[in-house]
This record gives C-alpha cells, structure tokens and sequence, in this order.
C-alpha cells in the first residue's frame, strides 16, 4: 500500500514537471497570427450601386438586309452571280435570255408605226372634210363618222404605246440586280437552267447591317422596351447597347418574344452566336464587392476587411445577385471598405498586411 502512493506521487511529479515543456512546444509550433509576418495582398473597395438582375438568354447575329432576289419573268438563264461574290446595288445577280422579248419588242414598234401611218392619213382626212363640211358638200354625219374614227385610231396608238413600254421594261428585267449591296450567300440556279417567274436567283445578305436576334420570356416585357439597355456578350467582350425594336407577341408554345438589337461597331459574322443579358427585374441599390473579395467556405461565406491599423479583418456575408464583376452582400461590410481581393488565401484574422497593386500581388504568390 505504502508502494502505491509513492508510485502515484511519482507520476503526478512527472506530469507536472511536463506541462512546461509541451507549452513550449505548442507556442513554437504556432505562432500567434499577430507575431506573423505581413501578408503581401491587393484590395478593392465595397461600393454601393444600383442593381439591375439580368436574365441571360442566348442570340445571334443577322443582316437587317437578307433577301432572296427572285425574278419577275421567266426564261433560261445565261449568267449568274458566283457565291461569295460582293455586289453593289443595281450590279447584275442573273442574266436571262430576252431573245423573245426583243422579237416582240421589233413586233410591237411594227405595229405602232402601222398605227400611226393611219392615224396621219385619218388627220389630213378630217381636215379636208371639215371644209366640206363648212362648205356644205358633205353631210355632218360623215364629218362626225370621221372624227370618231380617228379618235379611234389615237387610242389604238395610246395603246400600241403602252405595249410597247411594257416589252422594253420586261426587257430591263431579264437582267436581276441587287436591291442592295452586299454578299452572295447563296445560289439558287444555275447557268443554263430555266427559271419560272417568282424563283428566287440567290441570297444576298448585307454583311454591314448586323443586328441581334433574341428571344426572351414574355414575363420579361415590362422591363423591355424599345431604347431600353442590354449587354451583349461575345467573343470580342461585353458591350451594352439600346432595343432597337420589339415585338410585345409571345408566341403560344415557347411564351417566348423577339427582340432586335442594332449593332453598329460590332464586327462579327453573320450567325455568330451572342449571349444577351436582359433586365429581369426593378433595379436598386445594394452594397457590391468584387467577385474576387468573396471567400467560399463550407461554413460560410466570408470578406476579410483591412481595418484602419492595416490588420485582417473577417467579415461574414451573404451573396445575392452578381452583376459584371460585381456580386450583393449582406452584412456588416459597408461601401468604401477596403476588402482583400488577392493574396487573401492563407491570411488570418489580425495578421498584418501590406498593401500592393495587383501586379505585385500575383507575383508574390
């Protein structure tokens, strides 16, 4: 018994002399963060601002000019415009054969010129009538009969006229001209092929009237409206831009309504695929930090805030709705805090740090 109790004061004087030891152990292995040396980090202010959510549906580039130029008369064709072809406006797409035209034409001058003989030999007529008839030779009867028939004859030549201005416009029509300049995107006949009246000879797209085509939800037209700001993002970056026109229709099955955007200095082809951010709902002013500033954690989310000693702050938040680069928080950050956008990773909470434009930072990780 008396064996026992040195054995246990023993141990308790072992334990005791110990604990020294492993505090020290403990203070060298981790240091305080307040003893640490300043972290190398960049910051960006929190800013208040007015948000505006956008709904983000997809779009593409057209031509406001794209056509497919169809003849008006019929006939073999002698020569068509090659794909790819820049035309200017009034410039030939397809020549056609007038060789029936052009007989017919012969054929209508023959007849008017026979008309008109006519009509001369029926005037020098009625001239030496209306002496006989001033003279009383002649019945008034014949005199009339006379000038009837050579009224007759004058709208014969009216006619003959007409007829013939319409050969010599079909004539003009045999040859199909761009309506505008442009490209040719497609071709639609061939050299030698006849073609029937109303067939379309190519596509001819103006590759220098691009616009937007989008479809957005017809919930979304009371925020729309035409001169209203969207942002179109595409290869080239963001660039926001005015509804040049909208169609207030939603179509029954998709409830979907079409949008037009002009776009005047953006050069892409036609049937580039765009996406279109449009206002989903009323804007309003939140407190936005950059995307960068927010730390994901299974915890929580958080910001870590440089307080005015130059020390680490951490700051919880909630995130809403992200614009651009910019994302809503709730809590306690308020607008011109400065907030670690970069070299945030690995600071803790009191640690100091040292302010350095971005470049630095990066290089410093």
């Amino acid at each position: 018994m008396p064996l026992l109790h040195k054995s246990l004061i023993a141990l308790a004087l072992a334990g005791i002399l110990a604990l020294p030891l492993l505090r020290l152990d403990a203070d060298a292995s981790a240091p305080a963060a307040a003893d640490a040396p300043p972290a190398i980090v960049s910051v960006a202010p929190a800013v208040r601002t007015d948000f505006a959510p956008r709904h983000w549906a997809p779009g593409s580039i057209i031509s406001r000019r794209d056509a497919r130029v169809a003849s008006e008369l019929e006939g073999r064709v002698q020569q068509v415009a090659e794909v790819g072809q820049h035309v200017r406006a009034g410039q030939p797409l397809a020549v056609l054969d007038d060789t029936a035209l052009r007989l017919r034409e012969r054929e209508s001058e023959a007849e008017l010129a026979r008309i008109q003989a006519q009509l001369d030999l029926a005037v020098r007529q009625e001239q030496r009538y209306a002496q006989l008839a001033a003279q009383q030779n002649i019945a008034r009867s014949q005199y009339e009969q006379l000038r009837a028939e050579r009224d007759m004859l004058a709208q014969d030549q009216a006619r003959a006229r007409a007829q013939l201005a319409q050969i010599r416009h079909q004539c003009t029509q045999m040859v199909v001209r761009a309506p505008f300049d442009g490209i040719v995107a497609e071709r639609h006949t061939q050299q030698g092929e006849y073609l029937v009246t109303g067939a379309s000879v190519a596509r001819l797209v103006d590759t220098a009237a691009p616009e937007v085509r989008v479809r957005a939800p017809v919930e979304l037209a009371r925020h729309l409206g035409q001169g209203t700001a969207v942002r179109v993002r595409s290869a080239d970056g963001e660039r926001d831009y005015p509804v040049s026109a909208l169609v207030p229709v939603g179509d029954e099955a998709s409830r979907q309504l079409e949008l037009r955007i002009v776009l005047d200095d953006l050069q892409a082809p036609v049937g580039t695929a765009v996406d279109v951010g449009l206002p989903s709902a009323e804007a309003r002013s939140v407190v936005a930090v950059p995307r960068d500033a927010v730390i994901l954690r299974r915890e929580g989310d958080f910001v870590l805030r440089v307080d005015p000693a130059g020390k680490a702050e951490r700051l919880a938040v909630k995130t809403g709705a992200a614009v651009d680069d910019l994302v809503e928080v709730s809590g306690d950050v308020r607008a011109g805090d400065r907030l670690i956008v970069r070299g945030g990773e690995r600071v803790e909470p009191g640690q100091a740090v040292s302010v350095q434009p971005l470049a630095v930072a990066l290089a410093a990780r």
